[in-house]
């Protein structure tokens, strides 16, 4: 028998992932010193020895948030590429289109393989278990061993989440293995859930309130409880909380995809979590920011670091075009604007996207499209009393639409440029900015996470965030919670939708303004349509519409705008990203399921 695969690789994992460590200025921490070898002796000989492995554990190869692409030059994958409304063009080998593209197979590269995942869990393990013999000189030094406990027990959290979302259940590691154990099977679904929050309770208990300015970004109690909150909205969404699936039926192992029934209190056990965290983030100085004022504040945080970030990701400074760290700038950059210029373009939202957008009234222009064409946009009753014209696609729309998208006639980069944006297709046509690229098919770009400044010169220095959760996603999950909780919306529920709206300068809920057939289904096509447009590009809608079943939301045939001597018409762009159901749970690589015994298989692969 074959060892297994899990076990080999959490053997080593220690060493690989403290010399991965971003955060610490020893670059030889790990080198061997002559006729010596590195035990767990050496590295838990101090508590200076031991951070080392905390701080590796927010490396970005484990903790990212994946949400867009940072090096794409390398294939790097993010969920936005596969979950938004957009064309991503292949022309670097993105490994992405295997999500999109119907081939998505037990053979596939992954986003984020299963061996990493349980590498950074074998840290975790391995500092709980020596983390009671770290020599500490003083009260100071206990304490701050005892927050680098809870940390571990947090990123335990933090990857099983990461995986759930995505293939289901997996093997549950609780110690720092060393080969020859028994198969460790993927354990009921309920179990993994209930192992998840125990861990971020016993966080709760040893991580701060709040770290000293140079350690921020690093988890606290909101951030646990936040992602606590998370993790049980996710449980008690339809997906988990209901039958298994009719296309898993027969599968050997259905315990592993979810509880198998529903049951509205867990719907109610979210929104007490969700409230803890929220009290939590408030007293710890988190709140939603609005410094940008509502044509400005979305843009801003997606480019700064705020309070609303609960949990986020730091990355190395760079500019436009610094070393290929921050690719998103450099592919997502109107061509003949700002100092770097590249004709190709990375992100392309679809007009399908940009029809998704309401009013400032809070309406919708477009309800739909004959026989599904996204040519033939039908014009609501609303768009309709407002003289909506696809001429006039961005007038009085969600002022989030222009913060996420760059459009034929917006403004770019004001502080250096004064031309507006230009995508004629017609040549006679001067100061145009596409470039001419035959793959630049939507006519539109991205703006969020693109920080127009650097344009202004290449001494232009950007430090990315990027937000994993931040304030508007707990209130969110919070309203969502308690209206699915209570059959329909109470007044705190609308309370905290509304908060996120006003932030952008929209009108209060109005069930109305929805679809569907009672209040629960109105308010969460409410939550639907909020969060696809405050989260867009940051990797939450494919694992949305995913855990509430509405998979066929991904399922596209993109259309883009072209603009003929200022005349906007529709027009397919001859790409369409696929979605079957067997997508809800991906597949498990058969590297890892053969090589390791009880990893079972996700049905259909």
């Amino acid at each position: 028998m074959k060892k297994n695969r899990i076990h080999q690789i959490i053997q080593v994992c220690l060493i690989i992932l403290i010399t991965l460590s971003v955060f610490s200025c020893q670059e030889d921490f790990l080198e061997k010193p002559a006729g010596a070898d590195i035990t767990l002796d050496t590295v838990f000989a101090s508590t200076n020895n031991a951070q080392q492995l905390i701080f590796s554990l927010y490396h970005d190869e484990y903790f990212g948030a994946d949400n867009i692409n940072l090096s794409w030059w390398d294939g790097y994958l993010s969920w936005s590429d596969i979950g938004e409304q957009m064309y991503v063009p292949n022309i670097s080998d993105n490994q992405y289109m295997k999500y999109v593209n119907g081939t998505l197979s037990s053979t596939t590269s992954q986003i984020y393989p299963l061996d990493k995942l349980y590498l950074a869990i074998r840290n975790c393990n391995t500092f709980i278990e020596k983390a009671g013999g770290i020599p500490t000189g003083s009260s100071t030094e206990q304490e701050y061993v005892r927050r680098m406990l809870g940390e571990a027990h947090t990123h335990i959290a933090y990857q099983y989440f990461k995986g759930f979302k995505t293939w289901g259940s997996l093997p549950w590691i609780s110690d720092r293995l060393e080969g020859g154990e028994e198969p460790i099977p993927r354990p009921a679904f309920s179990d993994m859930i209930d192992s998840m929050v125990y861990h971020l309770d016993v966080a709760a208990t040893l991580l701060p309130e709040q770290w000293e300015d140079r350690w921020t970004g690093r988890f606290s109690v909101a951030a646990a409880k936040a992602l606590k909150a998370k993790i049980l909205v996710y449980a008690a969404s339809p997906l988990y909380n209901g039958p298994t699936p009719a296309y898993a039926a027969g599968y050997e192992h259905p315990e592993v995809l979810g509880y198998g029934n529903s049951d509205d209190q867990r719907w109610q056990r979210a929104a007490t979590a969700g409230k803890e965290a929220i009290d939590a983030a408030q007293a710890a100085g988190h709140a939603l920011y609005t410094g940008g004022g509502t044509e400005h504040s979305i843009y801003e945080l997606a480019i700064n670091l705020t309070n609303e970030h609960i949990i986020y990701q730091r990355f190395d400074p760079g500019n436009s075009e610094g070393g290929w760290e921050y690719t998103h700038n450099m592919m997502n950059w109107p061509y003949g604007i700002g100092w770097y210029n590249r004709v190709d373009v990375t992100y392309q939202p679809t007009f399908q996207h940009v029809d998704s957008y309401q009013m400032t009234n809070g309406k919708f222009p477009i309800s739909g499209y004959e026989n599904g064409d996204g040519t033939k946009p039908i014009i609501s009753a609303a768009g309709t009393e407002a003289g909506y014209t696809d001429q006039e696609y961005w007038k009085d729309r969600d002022p989030r639409f222009a913060q996420n998208v760059v459009y034929h006639g917006s403004e770019f980069g004001t502080s250096y440029n004064d031309r507006l944006i230009n995508f004629d297709i017609d040549p006679s046509v001067p100061d145009r900015t596409h470039g001419d690229w035959t793959e630049f098919k939507t006519s539109f770009m991205v703006r969020k996470f693109v920080n127009e400044e650097l344009g202004a010169g290449p001494s232009v220095v950007y430090t990315p965030v990027h937000p994993i959760i931040r304030l508007a996603d707990l209130y969110l999950l919070y309203a969502e919670a308690l209206s699915e909780a209570n059959s329909g919306p109470n007044a705190e529920a609308i309370q905290y939708l509304n908060e996120v709206r006003s932030r952008s300068g929209m009108p209060g809920y109005d069930a109305n303004n929805y679809e569907g057939a009672s209040a629960r289904e109105q308010f969460h096509n409410a939550i639907k349509y909020e969060r696809s447009v405050e989260f867009f590009l940051e990797g939450q809608r494919y694992f949305d519409l995913r855990r509430w079943k509405e998979g066929d939301e991904l399922q596209l045939d993109m259309v883009g705008a072209i603009i003929n001597n200022g005349v906007v018409s529709r027009s397919k762009i001859n790409w369409v990203d696929f979605f079957e159901d067997k997508y809800y749970f991906h597949p498990l690589h058969n590297d890892w399921v053969n090589n390791t015994p009880g990893l079972y298989q996700n049905p259909k692969y």
